[in-house]
């Protein structure tokens, strides 16, 4: 599958390690399906459109896939196959005719946490016994429902990245390897400030560390901390990044311009901010709600 020459190709592509790892992972998963199908060795060059479409229904009708899931994973195959077209491993590209599925505003409209539901999530993590993870785990979750961070940026936050004098966060690793400054609200200056307390300077600089107080923590270790405070009060079809999308709609909310709501949240488009105008299942079951003549 010429996998390591793909890799070595999207770094001098300046394509981050995770957009490599995800992209490896995508071209895996074709040829698994592509042998199990076929019970042939996954050979790019024989790979057909139609077994390219083949493999798009497969994602949506088996595995039940969001289109925009689908999406990001016929990307990642039609980059596979330039890399392969350009090294001269394939002489036809199958990816050619296959288009992206057009997503609907409903489909795009991102899933956040009503005002409620934030506070019943902070409320159960103030609920923590332990005054270190309690402290450590507030801190996490108002970086993402107060200043917008991703898990990733969260997990990379070092200690020389908050400037307390001025209450401003540095983000270096944003998406696509930009750099952004996001201003403490008071909320988030309290929960980040208790977190300091508790966590003491010592000398990793990582911002967050695991349990045993020296490591930095993983992205999965922040996503299973979160998730398990999400799943303890109900959240259950709610994922750590709906912290990050509450943030965008809070802003929207307080009729906050997309402008200034597109810069903080570090969006490449004003496109991407404008989802958040969309409303949510939440708002329109609200909305028909309203005119039932039975009232809840």
């Amino acid at each position: 599958m010429e996998l390591e020459a793909f890799v070595e190709w999207l770094k001098e592509k300046g394509k981050r390690e995770r957009t490599q790892e995800g992209y490896q992972g995508v071209v895996k998963a074709l040829a698994k399906w592509y042998e199990e199908r076929t019970d042939q060795p996954f050979d790019p060059d024989q790979v057909t459109a139609r077994d390219l479409q083949d493999w798009i229904s497969h994602m949506q009708t088996v595995q039940r896939l969001a289109p925009a899931t689908v999406n990001q994973r016929v990307a990642a195959v039609k980059t596979y196959w330039s890399f392969l077209m350009e090294a001269g491993h394939s002489t036809l590209d199958p990816t050619k005719p296959i288009r992206m599925k057009r997503i609907s505003v409903l489909e795009q409209a991102p899933r956040w946490l009503t005002r409620k539901q934030q506070a019943d999530l902070i409320h159960q993590i103030r609920k923590e016994k332990n005054p270190w993870k309690r402290a450590r785990n507030l801190a996490i979750c108002q970086l993402m429902l107060q200043a917008g961070l991703r898990i990733s940026e969260v997990a990379a936050l070092d200690m020389e990245d908050i400037d307390w004098k001025r209450r401003i966060v540095t983000v270096w690793e944003g998406k696509g390897g930009k750099t952004r400054r996001v201003e403490m609200n008071p909320d988030l200056a309290r929960a980040l400030e208790g977190w300091r307390e508790e966590r003491g300077q010592g000398e990793d600089k990582a911002f967050f560390v695991g349990s045993r107080g020296r490591d930095r923590m993983t992205r999965q270790g922040i996503h299973y901390l979160v998730r398990r405070h999400l799943d303890n009060v109900g959240l259950f079809d709610h994922s750590a990044h709906s912290l990050r999308h509450s943030f965008c709609r809070n802003l929207i909310d307080a009729h906050q311009p997309l402008q200034v709501v597109s810069q903080l949240a570090g969006h490449e488009s004003l496109e991407t901010t404008r989802r958040y105008v969309t409303p949510s299942e939440h708002d329109r079951r609200r909305a028909v709600d309203s005119i039932s003549e039975e009232k809840a």
